[in-house]
């Protein structure tokens, strides 16, 4: 079901120090990696573009992302930020995008669909479990516009603060998942039920 014009930007750029290993690779019981899982998903929902943005040290013969732009951030000192405005690049204006870090892994449908349903031009929407945001961020039109005018490198969260945010409850404590050390990915895979 696809309702408005809709995107998705994925940043898995990061050095990904803590982990030891690119996140993007990182696997799910099964094979499939944190990178294609986010574009399948995403590619079901029928959001489009689907931009994942990546370092230039990625081994992308590993990737095994399907249909989607690939960014290459030259710049990754710059941060998520950067992967995010660069990414933002290949978004039609007047289209929504949702954004969702590689290393914040959980995503599905009817998550997609209630933040996309609750979506307003201006607005952010945010799903929440028990008080705490999670991911993914749904970004109005009016907001990706705004990033895509820039002219600086304005963090991320300064400039959602600008903007309303919308939150939406979420029962699924998968949205709150954010995977950066080994004993985190090692803690995931145990608990999460694929």
């Amino acid at each position: 079901m696809k309702l408005k014009s809709v995107s998705a930007i994925i940043p898995a750029a990061g050095n990904s120090g803590r982990m030891g290993t690119d996140k993007a690779l990182l696997g799910f019981p099964g094979g499939i990696n944190f990178a294609n899982h986010l574009v399948n998903c995403y590619r079901r929902f029928a959001a489009d573009p689907i931009v994942l943005v990546v370092n230039s040290q990625l081994d992308l013969s590993r990737l095994q992302a399907g249909p989607c732009l690939l960014v290459v951030n030259e710049h990754v000192e710059r941060g998520r930020s950067w992967s995010i405005k660069i990414a933002i690049g290949k978004v039609p204006s007047g289209y929504s995008c949702f954004i969702q870090n590689v290393d914040n892994p959980f995503s599905e449908i009817a998550l997609l669909e209630k933040l996309n349903s609750s979506l307003k031009d201006e607005a952010y929407m945010i799903p929440v479990c028990k008080g705490k945001g999670g991911h993914p961020v749904l970004l109005g039109s009016r907001i990706v516009d705004f990033i895509r005018e820039m002219k600086d490198d304005t963090d991320f969260m300064d400039v959602l603060c600008q903007f309303e945010r919308i939150e939406i409850p979420w029962p699924g404590e998968g949205i709150l998942w954010n995977i950066n050390t080994p004993a985190e990915y090692e803690q995931f895979i145990r608990k999460a039920q694929f």
